[in-house]
């Protein structure tokens, strides 16, 4: 055996849990967020079998380079850095998508009272949630919190009929959310300078608030904020 292929097999053999313990640590940590959506610190810490202050260390790291954030409530959620990682919309870049959506998102939020989302496509008939921004309201779908990163079907969503263009004369659509009947999504068209839907913009709340006259607020809202960052492009 050659000096060569033996230290191939040394490596072969060392497989990839003799690597640096911190890097693989904070990779589950990281794993366990994608996987778990909003999770607590003592949750992840017991998860990964490790310290608190351990975990707190790692997901601080995380978390400066964006790949995880808090919710709301303190809760550990996949960062905007590795949601804009799992795709290439054309013609805007993920970067920009990401980076200037956040103001349009929040503000959108701030006069709607309802939490809102930016998706764009993903691979086979599924979209990516890209960005959300969380109500503080006291009544809200904790079900809809720690979406951003996710890859979902699009079958049936409000989010697909706005890709397939079939948008009403309104200009956004309205829709019972996919996961309950309880929740009313309103969403429209992000449009780029050709004409081309790069993203789609939508609030989520309780039903029983977006309805009538609170609806049509909303598709206002939804559409402006729409308009506001598809001129960027």
């Amino acid at each position: 055996m050659s000096m060569n292929e033996s230290h191939e097999s040394h490596d072969e053999a060392q497989g990839p849990s003799q690597g640096p313990r911190a890097v693989h640590r904070a990779l589950e940590l990281l794993t366990r967020v994608v996987e778990s959506g909003p999770i607590s610190l003592s949750a992840l810490a017991r998860e990964a079998d490790l310290p608190a202050s351990t975990a707190m260390r790692m997901l601080r790291v995380l978390e400066h380079w964006d790949y995880v954030a808090k919710d709301p409530q303190g809760h550990f959620v996949v960062g905007a850095r590795f949601a804009q990682s799992r795709f290439t919309p054309e013609p805007a870049s993920a970067e920009a998508l990401n980076d200037l959506s956040a103001p349009i998102l929040h503000e959108l939020t701030q006069s709607t009272g309802e939490s809102s989302y930016l998706a764009v496509r993903g691979d086979a008939n599924t979209c990516v949630y890209l960005r959300e921004e969380q109500t503080t309201h006291p009544i809200r779908h904790v079900g809809f919190s720690g979406w951003q990163g996710r890859t979902v079907p699009m079958a049936s969503s409000a989010v697909a009929e706005v890709f397939e263009r079939r948008i009403p004369e309104s200009g956004y659509v309205v829709m019972d959310a996919v996961v309950t009947s309880e929740a009313t999504v309103v969403a429209a068209p992000v449009y780029s300078s050709t004409g081309e839907i790069i993203a789609v913009l939508s609030v989520v709340g309780p039903s029983y608030r977006l309805k009538g006259d609170g609806i049509a607020e909303a598709g206002a809202a939804v559409i402006a904020a729409a308009n506001a960052l598809g001129a960027k492009f």
